[in-house]
Order: structure tokens, then sequence, then C-alpha cells
């Protein structure tokens, strides 16, 4: 869907703020979910998904989106492209450094997520933690653009694989971070059964994460077969509900939360058995 189109859909326009632009989904998400139309479920569960689709594009189309912040963003005193792009192990390293750097910056804001409990809805909402999810979100974008610029820089294949892979765990993260549909009812049947298998997925997803991202650090180890476990298990999960009920007003979501478990095991499989 093209953005003009997401930004007409949900009736907002590129200089609405986030917050509006998350007002005027959950507006629409009320008039047209199929709980509010039961006798036009099919139509609404259609609707759901358009609205759904609109919002994630606006908001990832947001994260992805140079601003005047990123654009300050430099490879760095007397360092062009084509030079740090050489062969030389030296630059190479510098890249890596830096890297390792906006990696760290990165995990900090996760850990953060999950110290505050912020994958949950109700709770990120109050006025506190509403306001450490924004900085979250504009660290993890920083940490982003300046992973993107390096990843341009490197030549080493090694080198340009891991910063990929970290960046697209990155952004799928805060894609699946901005699912927002909540189950307010049990009326539409085929919608409930799609939320069970989903829920299901959303629980290992969100496990492993928290043992990745926040609770080996307490804990000074990691849990490894389980995490694993719980990512792929999730994505089984994730799949199977799109292919048993692909019309659910879940569906996008669960798209969603799939290509996160997907990327989010690349980065496991490549990061913890190195």
């Amino acid at each position: 869907m093209e953005i003009n189109n997401c930004y007409r859909l949900l009736d907002v326009s590129e200089r609405s703020t986030n917050d509006e632009i998350t007002s005027a989904y959950k507006r629409l998400a009320l008039k047209y979910h199929p709980d509010k139309n039961p006798g036009r479920s099919e139509w609404a569960n259609e609707a759901m998904s358009r609205i759904n689709t609109a919002y994630s594009e606006i908001m990832s189309y947001r994260f992805k989106k140079t601003t005047a912040e990123n654009e300050s963003i430099k490879p760095g005193p007397g360092k062009t492209k084509n030079d740090a792009a050489g062969k030389s192990e030296e630059k190479n390293q510098e890249i890596i450094d830096r890297f390792v750097k906006n990696r760290e910056d990165a995990k900090d804001s996760l850990y953060r997520y999950f110290q505050y409990n912020l994958y949950n809805l109700h709770r990120r909402m109050e006025t506190g933690n509403k306001r450490i999810f924004e900085n979250i979100v504009k660290q993890l974008k920083r940490s982003y653009h300046s992973i993107e610029l390096l990843s341009g820089l490197s030549m080493d294949p090694e080198t340009k694989d891991h910063l990929t892979v970290f960046n697209k765990m990155i952004f799928d993260f805060y894609r699946a971070s901005e699912c927002l549909n909540i189950l307010d009812s049990y009326s539409n049947q085929y919608d409930v059964d799609a939320y069970r298998i989903y829920k299901k997925g959303d629980e290992m997803l969100n496990d492993a994460q928290k043992e990745i991202f926040y609770d080996r650090h307490n804990r000074g180890f990691i849990k490894k077969t389980v995490a694993h476990a719980n990512i792929l298990n999730s994505a089984r999960l994730f799949e199977r509900t799109l292919q048993l009920y692909p019309e659910s007003s879940w569906a996008v979501e669960t798209q969603i939360k799939y290509e996160f478990a997907k990327s989010l095991n690349k980065y496991f499989e490549l990061f913890f058995n190195e």
C-alpha cells in the first residue's frame, strides 16, 4: 500500500504526530471491528486488515525515514565511502567498533523496554512509560540509521552480514512493538480461534525476547536452548495462524510477528553461536 494512501485511509497527514496517528487508528478500529459489525464480519475483517496495514506502513515509514538528525550522522573525519569500503583490516575494524557501539546502544534500549514491561500496551500508555517508550524508539532509530550507513561503507561480507541481520532485527522488533490490536470481545468465533493461536505464538516470542534482551543480563547467563525453542515455536504458530485464518483481523499483526520471529532467529543463530 502506497504511503499516501495509508495516510488517506487513516484520515491523517504527514504533519500529524505519532500520537494523532495512533488515535486515528484506534478510532477507526473501534468503528470497523468485526464485533461492531456482526452482520458484516467478512467486510469488517477486510476493513480491519486495511486499517492495520495502513497503520503499520506509516509507522514503519517514519522509522526508516531519514531526518535531519539522521542526516547529521557522517562516516567519520576524513573517511569517504570508497576509503571505508576498502579491504584494509584496520578500516574494517573501525566499522566493527562503531557498529558495536550502536549495537550496545540499541540493546540498552531493548533492555529498558522489558525492564518497564512496555510490551504491555496498557502499561505503555501510562504517562511516564509513554515517554520512556518514545525515547526507546528514538534510540533504536538512531542506531538503525547509523548501522545502515556503516553497512553501506563495509565491503567485508562477514561484517556486512552482521550489520544487516542486526538492523533487520531492530526494524522488525519496532514493527512488532507497534501492533496495537486487542481482542475486546468473543462474539466472532473465527477471530477468536485465530487469536488463540496467535496469542500462544506471541507469548512464546515475548518470552524469547525477554530472555535474550533482559533476563540473561540480570541472571549472568543465557538459557539458549529455551530461548531458541521459543523463537522457533512462535514462528510455527504464527505460520499456522496465517494458514488457517488468512481473513482474520489478526492476519496483519500475525504476519508482522512472524517476520520478527524469523529475523530474531537469524540474529540469535548468528550472534549467539559464534
